[in-house]
Order: structure tokens, then sequence, then C-alpha cells
């Protein structure tokens, strides 16, 4: 089995409701960060996935349905700190339609023909007629986008059902791209199989995440 495959045997069903309960027990405003982490060698930028300032002695809940998507957006050049919003939202449906096109349609990027891709894979394959840094592609979780790329003709991006989550502090907001450079502190979201509520708190230096 390959690791793509055993990723995808671990994967969360679609349609799974997930709650998060973000607590923070140090004496300052913690602005909160949920962002997956790119692996080594994965192609474009990531995006903050959820953010939300949280007061000191304060809690707050997220709560999402697992869904996995494709996202088009407009940028064609990616930045930390540029405010990243999809223009198209497509449904990823695992070996369904978890792979789709970015192509021309009528002189506009369009994300077509979802089909089934390779398995444990959602893949998007950019068309030769795509005009290079016209705008980007990529996927996300729950309708929100995580990882995006800069069209470029002919090119293919592949990410995993799962990418790691995180929660943090740092300077970006939800939608920005964002760099290393702005994570303050960090800890990864692992809910075991079958579990799907856990609590993060955070003491002014560290995360205790409980499931």
């Amino acid at each position: 089995m390959s690791t793509a495959e055993q990723n995808a045997a671990v994967a969360p069903p679609i349609g799974a409701d997930f709650t998060l309960t973000v607590v923070n027990q140090s004496d300052a405003q913690a602005n909160t960060m949920i962002f997956p982490v790119a692996k080594a060698g994965a192609q474009g930028s990531t995006v903050v996935w959820q953010s939300f300032s949280l007061p000191p002695g304060d809690r707050h809940t997220v709560n999402w349905q697992y869904s996995l998507n494709f996202v088009r957006g407009g940028l064609g050049q990616l930045g930390p700190g540029q405010n990243y919003e999809p223009l198209q939202v497509v449904d990823a449906v695992p070996d369904e339609s978890n792979q789709i096109t970015l192509a021309l349609v009528n002189g506009e990027l369009t994300l077509t023909d979802p089909r089934p891709g390779p398995p444990g894979t959602l893949l998007v394959v950019q068309d030769p007629s795509v005009p290079a840094n016209a705008g980007n592609a990529g996927v996300g979780i729950s309708g929100f986008g995580t990882f995006v790329a800069p069209a470029q003709p002919g090119s293919e991006q592949s990410y995993g059902y799962t990418p790691q989550l995180c929660i943090g502090t740092g300077t970006f907001t939800a939608g920005q791209i964002m760099s290393t450079m702005g994570i303050n502190t960090q800890a990864p979201l692992n809910f075991p199989a079958g579990v799907t509520t856990a609590t993060a708190t955070f003491d002014g230096t560290d995360w205790n995440v409980t499931y």
C-alpha cells in the first residue's frame, strides 16, 4: 500500500462533525490560528485555515464538517500576508472526484472535469491552455483553502487527503498566505480515529491538546 493510500485509509469520513474548544489561560490576547503544515517538497503556498482573537481567560469553540475541496483563486503571484479568497470551490469526493482540471474555458480559468484520480490523492491537472500566473488552484477543507499554487500550463499538483493541521499563535489571519516567520507557537492537532472533539489550552508559552 502506497503512502497516499495509507493516509486515505485513516482519513475521517466525509461529513464527520468536529469540535475544537480553545482556551486561553495566558494573561494576554492571543491571535489564534489553525493552519496546515506542508510536507517537504509540497507544491505552492500555505493558507491560514481559521483564525480568531482570544482574550485572556476566554474560550472559543470551532465547529466544522469534514469535506475536501478543490479551490481556484485570482492571485497569480502568492506571498506571505496576501489575502486569499477562492473564486470557485468544488467538492472532492475520495475515489469518485478526487482529480480535477484547471483549464481556460470561454476565456476564463475554470476548475472542470472532476473524475476519479490516483487513490489517496487530490490531484489538480493544469491544462496547456492555462496562462502562466493568471490565477491559482489548490485544495481546501470544509470550503476554506489550505494549499494553493500559481497557474502553470501543463503542471500537476498532488496533495493528500489528510494534511497535518496545527493550532498556534502568530501574526496571520484566516485566508492569508502564511510563512513560518509569522508563527510564534504551534502544536499539532491529531484526532485519534473515531474521535471528533478536542480541547486546546494555551498557557502563554505552550499548548496542551486533549481528546
